[in-house]
């Protein structure tokens, strides 16, 4: 997903960092360099396609396809040198490699797929789920154990201008988490992003272990989780002031991951680039899902 926003990002960088990375370089750079175009197609199929873009215009651009295509390896080899030799890449070979050399690309290509584009990915994996985000109001709710009892879940929704403001959590008290999105027999992936970095909540061996939702709402943390065995310890509680952002993924068909089974010895699953990467992947290939946003600030109490 998002994955025409990667190169996008990179030949920018290109074209701020080498004066080599010129408009033909530009064209020719997410033409070869798709992710989803074979490796085995070559330059010289590419070639005839750099004369549909209107910025470059007819031209015969298959005798200067190699020179093209070293002079974007040369400029991913200069603007990335330190992050690609950090991945044991030989830059070198792609910086002084002979014209003609085959194979050159391949590596960079490899490298921008296999190792830039999961870190770029996680950097900018909570705004690229955020933009796709329809929330209704108030998804979430946060109750305390009076609130929870007194049925606090059938609260109705504030006025409209309630609605403008960004809802409150009081610091250092135990709360329940209430989550009510409109969907039944989901999948629920929920990650929170505080200070301190994301996490992901539900499906977690702490919070959610059963991360299907059968008919909304549903309560955190659940009975079966590390935190609702002992209703006296704390549920959720925020002890620094500042913003808590939550961010639900609902499928319709759940996914078969491993690592999204909760595990005892990891209470919360971790939540890194080789994880964000499949999980993108996976949600590449189906349509029936939906992003939830809502965010707090936590104050005194």
């Amino acid at each position: 997903m998002k994955p025409e926003k990667f190169l996008e990002d990179i030949a920018q960088d290109l074209k701020l960092n080498q004066q080599q990375f010129n408009l033909r370089e530009e064209v020719f750079f997410p033409l070869r360099y798709d992710k989803n175009r074979p490796m085995t197609v070559q330059h010289t199929e590419i070639a005839p396609k750099m004369s549909q873009d209107s910025r470059l215009g007819q031209g015969d651009y298959v005798i200067s396809i190699n020179t093209t295509s070293q002079n974007v390896v040369r400029s991913l080899a200069n603007t990335y040198k330190e992050e690609m030799e950090n991945d044991g890449v030989n830059t070198d070979q792609l910086l002084h490699g002979q014209k003609g050399q085959r194979g050159t690309w391949r590596v960079a290509y490899e490298w921008l797929w296999n190792y830039k584009y999961p870190r770029w990915l996680e950097a900018n994996s909570w705004q690229i789920l955020q933009e796709k985000a329809k929330s209704p109001l108030n998804w979430i709710k946060f109750l305390t154990n009076d609130e929870k009892n007194r049925g606090g879940l059938v609260m109705p929704p504030p006025p409209p201008k309630v609605q403008q403001t960004t809802p409150t959590l009081p610091a250092e008290k135990s709360l329940w988490m209430a989550i009510d999105c409109p969907v039944n027999n989901h999948q629920l992936l929920l990650l929170n992003r505080s200070p301190d970095g994301q996490k992901l909540l539900c499906p977690s061996s702490a919070y959610a272990p059963i991360s299907i939702i059968e008919k909304p709402p549903i309560l955190l943390p659940q009975e079966n989780s590390w935190a609702g065995q002992d209703s006296s310890q704390t549920n959720f509680r925020f002890d620094d002031l500042g913003k808590e952002e939550f961010l639900a993924i609902a499928l319709e068909k759940p996914l078969n991951l491993p690592w999204l089974n909760p595990r005892e010895n990891e209470p919360l699953i971790a939540w890194n680039s080789e994880r964000i990467k499949e999980l993108f992947e996976e949600l590449e290939k189906q349509n029936n899902w939906q992003v939830f946003y809502q965010s707090f600030d936590v104050v005194e109490s």
